[in-house]
């Protein structure tokens, strides 16, 4: 099916079948996700925007930082800008007490400046014998060990089937190193793959991807829905141990006529719709939100791209079938009302039985027996109305310089304001 004529029929199907909706906001109940587990990827190439986002979330069970990639001697090479994100990284995880991962995974860069991505051979060669496995896990060692690293996770996919039980022996032998260490493997595992006719070791913790439905391979729509997350889940219980289900955010567009297609965050594609003064629709089977436009030279595309409701239709259902641990790939370009969501999905046990002190506090009461307006003790703070009012409502981390600041202005102790737990 052409690209207009896909679109054109899921509008019919919506309008006259199922009834789209227009973007709106609708209400969450996440006392539904109280079992939720969080991890999420930061990028290398956005880790600034991923570092920011992950910020604003409290309670994140653990973060990777993607990604390590092979040189053209099938070494492991960071590219330049790895090192900020690492070390960006390494300071949240220090302030957040959140355990790091390091993310490798089998694309090689070649000296003519090409980029093999998902390389299959690579992994051949890797896992092939018993000496060119243990060399390629020495390798990965040396890293883990170089930047301290908690953890480790392998992200190799598109691989040759028979390379497979060479594949599975390599994660056994690199889990048994890694365990004598106490540093837990990740395992990613593609959502086409047909797991259940292989032998995963015990010990990895499988990751499994529900997303990708369509993408840069395919045609437009969603990244998933509610019949492939199923699928997924259902695929996942075949996995020894407790595997996660990974999600995606973000979205994509695609160029009518032409096999171009673009990634964009959420804020991309929202600030997309807003410049091309279109209002996106949500496509109730998968929760995400679509839209066409054309640009300044006429050209046609779609977007199809998620929110904070499709994240959570996508958690609810995999929560419906018993999977409540999820790793969102990835952070960076998150609209606010995606991140508050996220907060509150992740910090909602933790909010019920008033464990989270960090998330609470007693700025508004406080502000209002100054008789200050948000305005005002933003103004005397320095900060802005808008992370003033994030800050009152749990949604956003203050800084210690910030939290000395509020304290200046109100009189009175910061643990008073900020760690007291009786608040309602």
């Amino acid at each position: 099916m052409s690209t207009n004529k896909k679109v054109l029929f899921i509008v019919i199907s919506c309008f006259f079948f199922s009834g789209c909706q227009e973007k709106k906001q609708q209400t969450m109940n996440v006392s539904g996700l109280d079992q939720l587990e969080f991890s999420a990827w930061v990028t290398e190439w956005q880790w600034q925007s991923g570092v920011e986002d992950l910020r604003q979330v409290h309670g994140v069970h653990r973060a990777q930082v993607f990604a390590a990639y092979f040189d053209e001697e099938d070494h492991v090479y960071l590219r330049d800008k790895m090192d900020d994100a690492i070390a960006a990284m390494k300071k949240l995880s220090k302030e957040r007490n959140i355990p790091l991962d390091l993310t490798i995974v089998n694309d090689q860069f070649l000296p003519n400046g090409t980029v093999v991505h998902k390389d299959p051979e690579l992994i051949g060669r890797l896992v092939e014998t018993p000496e060119s496995r243990e060399r390629h896990i020495d390798n990965i060692l040396n890293y883990i060990d170089a930047y301290q690293f908690e953890g480790l996770e392998i992200d190799y996919e598109n691989i040759n089937k028979d390379d497979l039980p060479n594949l599975l022996q390599f994660y056994k032998e690199l889990y048994d190193v890694l365990q004598a260490q106490g540093k837990p493997l990740r395992i990613i595992v593609e959502p086409n793959l047909h797991v259940e006719q292989y032998h995963f070791p015990t010990g990895p913790v499988y990751v499994m991807m529900a997303y990708n439905l369509y993408g840069s391979h395919s045609e437009p729509g969603p990244k998933a829905n509610d019949e492939f997350i199923r699928t997924v889940v259902k695929k996942m219980n075949t996995l020894p141990g407790q595997p996660i289900i990974a999600l995606s955010a973000g979205g994509f567009s695609w160029q009518h006529g032409s096999d171009e297609t673009k990634p964009l965050t959420e804020t991309e594609a929202e600030e997309l719709a807003k410049k091309s003064k279109v209002i996106p629709i949500r496509d109730p089977s998968s929760g995400s939100m679509y839209f066409d436009y054309k640009d300044k030279y006429g050209k046609a595309f779609t977007v199809w791209y998620g929110d904070q409701q499709t994240l959570y239709q996508w958690i609810k259902i995999a929560a419906e079938e018993g999977q409540t641990r999820v790793s969102l790939w990835r952070m960076g370009g998150m609209e606010t009302s995606t991140l508050e969501f996220l907060n509150k999905a992740v910090n909602y046990k933790a909010s019920v039985r008033g464990e989270n002190g960090m998330l609470a506090n007693h700025i508004k009461k406080l502000r209002k027996e100054m008789n200050l307006t948000q305005a005002e003790l933003a103004e005397r703070v320095g900060i802005g109305r808008t992370a003033l009012s994030k800050i009152e409502n749990g949604a956003y981390y203050p800084s210690a310089k910030t939290m000395k600041k509020i304290s200046d202005v109100l009189n009175k102790p910061i643990g008073e304001i900020f760690f007291n737990t009786d608040v309602s």
